[in-house]
C-alpha cells in the first residue's frame, strides 16, 4: 500500500486524483464482451418528450435496470445508462470541481430515479447525454443532501419575499405561508418548516447532482434546456415543489429572473 501511495503521488500528485482517474478508467475500459452482451441499438424510449426539436428528456424510474446505451464526451464508446451517468458525475463534479467527498458515494449515481436530457446526432446510432440529475422522494428524506449539515451555514440570510411565499402556497399543496412565521429563524428551521408545510409529501422531491456536458460553446444553452426540461418533467410527474442545491451563480440568477 505504501508503494501504491508513493506511485500515486508521483504520477497524479495525490491519492484522491489517482482514485478519481481509476474510477473513470474502470468504467471506460470494461471488457467489451461484458459491455455489449445485451446491446440492442434499436432500443428506444418512445415515451420521451422532445424539447427544442432535437433534444429528448425523460424521467427514468431506476437507471440501474435501464438497458439502453448512451454516448458521453468522456468515452469513445457508448456505455449503459447507469455507467454513463456515473462517469459524467465523476468527470464533472469530482475531477473538474474536486468534490472528492463524492468518491465514497458513487453508488448513489448508479441507481434510482434520474432525469436525463439527450440528443440523437447524424453520426451516432446512440444518443448523447447532455444532462442528468438525481431525483429523491420524500420517503428517503433522511438521505437528502438538502437537509445535510454540510450544506448549512449560520451566516446565510434567507430571502423571505412575501410574494414568493404567497405564490409558493398557491402553486403547491402547502398550508398557507406567512413571512412572520419565519422571522428570526435559522435557515435550517425555515427549510424544515417549509418541508412540513407540504400537505401531500408525494408531490415533493429533491433534485441534485445536475450535470451539464457537451460542447463548451453551448454550455449556457444546455443549462437552460436542462433546467426547463427538468422542471417540465417533474411537473408532468406530479411534483409541485422541488428542493435543490444550486452551485452555479448563473442558475441562481436564472431563477431570480423568473420571479413568480
Amino acid at each position: 500500500y505504501f508503494h501504491i501511495e508513493q506511485m500515486a503521488i508521483k504520477v497524479f500528485g495525490c491519492l484522491l486524483k489517482c482514485s478519481t482517474e481509476f474510477e473513470m478508467f474502470k468504467l471506460i475500459h470494461k471488457p467489451m464482451s461484458v459491455l455489449h452482451r445485451h446491446l440492442d441499438v434499436t432500443k428506444k424510449n418512445s415515451t420521451s418528450a422532445i424539447i427544442d426539436e432535437k433534444y429528448h428528456y425523460e424521467l427514468v424510474q431506476d437507471i440501474s435496470t435501464d438497458e439502453r446505451y448512451f454516448h458521453t464526451e468522456f468515452s469513445e464508446h457508448p456505455l449503459p445508462l447507469s455507467d454513463a451517468i456515473v462517469l459524467i458525475n465523476i468527470a464533472t463534479f469530482i475531477k473538474e470541481h474536486k468534490w472528492y467527498e463524492m468518491l465514497n458515494h458513487l453508488e448513489i449515481s448508479s441507481k434510482g430515479e434520474h432525469f436525463i436530457l439527450y440528443q440523437y446526432t447524424d453520426n451516432n446510432i446512440y444518443p448523447t447525454i447532455i444532462s442528468s440529475a438525481l431525483i429523491q422522494t420524500t420517503s428517503n428524506k433522511h438521505d437528502w443532501l438538502f437537509f445535510d449539515n454540510f450544506f448549512q451555514n449560520t451566516k446565510w440570510k434567507p430571502n423571505l419575499n412575501a410574494d414568493g411565499l404567497l405564490s409558493l402556497s398557491h402553486a403547491t399543496s402547502m398550508s398557507t405561508l406567512a413571512r412572520s412565521q419565519f422571522v428570526d429563524k435559522s435557515s435550517t428551521e425555515i427549510e424544515n418548516d417549509l418541508f412540513y408545510s407540504i400537505l401531500d409529501k408525494t408531490k415533493a422531491c429533491e433534485a441534485i447532482r445536475l450535470t451539464i456536458s457537451g460542447e463548451k460553446s453551448k454550455a449556457n444553452y444546455h443549462l437552460y434546456l436542462a433546467q426547463k426540461g427538468l422542471a417540465m418533467a417533474l411537473k408532468e410527474s406530479g411534483r409541485d415543489i422541488v428542493f435543490t442545491i444550486i452551485e452555479k451563480p448563473a442558475m441562481v440568477l436564472f431563477y431570480q429572473s423568473m420571479n413568480l
